[in-house]
């Protein structure tokens, strides 16, 4: 058998492994799209561009995938507009590509989407414009604490999972920029406690 031969018996062989994660995953998503209360209009954005809308929820949209985060903007009368993002993954089982495809087959995967996954399910919670009473509104917030310490903990795994166990700094850096949104965000949701209408 010559050297040519071995050699372009080999390029194929990675060729067809580099596409293992593509085959098995895909490159499109399904993510269903649920808001407290139901019966919102939410439009999806990437990079500032609409990728896909739910009218009302629940309801679930197609999207391509992307190492982009995704944007979840919600609106219901009689509540504020509210955003949500969904934050996007890297899929371990493209690292068997990088184990038997190498670096031919990761730069495929990454490039078709491939190598990301997100979440199967968003939940947007809408605020109230006002509360009828002081526990409605205490149970409100509660409930926003909590839920919020919960997907900053969730978007961190998923953030830390796309490092892949790597110390680079921009990985390192994009986790501390998420603990930092988190503490924010909770700083929001106290100042916002004082400032919705109770009993109107």
């Amino acid at each position: 058998m010559s050297k040519l031969y071995r050699l372009s018996l080999g390029v194929i062989g990675l060729l067809l492994l580099s596409a293992c994660a593509t085959v098995t995953s895909g490159t499109d998503h399904t993510l269903l799209v649920e808001s407290d209360p139901a019966g919102a209009t939410c439009a999806l954005q990437r990079n500032g561009a609409n990728i896909g809308a739910v009218n009302p929820t629940p309801g679930s949209v197609r999207i391509s995938k992307s190492r982009h985060d995704i944007t979840v903007n919600c609106e219901k009368t009689d509540h504020e507009a509210t955003s949500r993002t969904v934050t996007a993954g890297f899929q371990a089982m493209t690292l068997g590509n990088v184990l038997i495809g190498g670096v031919v087959g990761l730069a495929a995967d990454l490039a078709s989407g491939a190598a990301i996954t997100y979440p199967e399910s968003v939940k947007v919670v809408l605020w109230p414009r006002s509360f009828p009473n002081a526990a409605a509104s205490d149970a409100f917030f509660e409930g926003r604490l909590a839920d919020t310490r919960a997907d900053f903990a969730n978007r961190i795994e998923r953030a830390q999972g796309a490092c892949g166990g790597s110390t680079d700094q921009n990985c390192l850096q994009r986790v501390r920029e998420l603990r930092n949104q988190e503490q924010e965000e909770i700083r929001r949701i106290e100042e916002r406690r004082t400032t919705i209408p109770v009993g109107t």
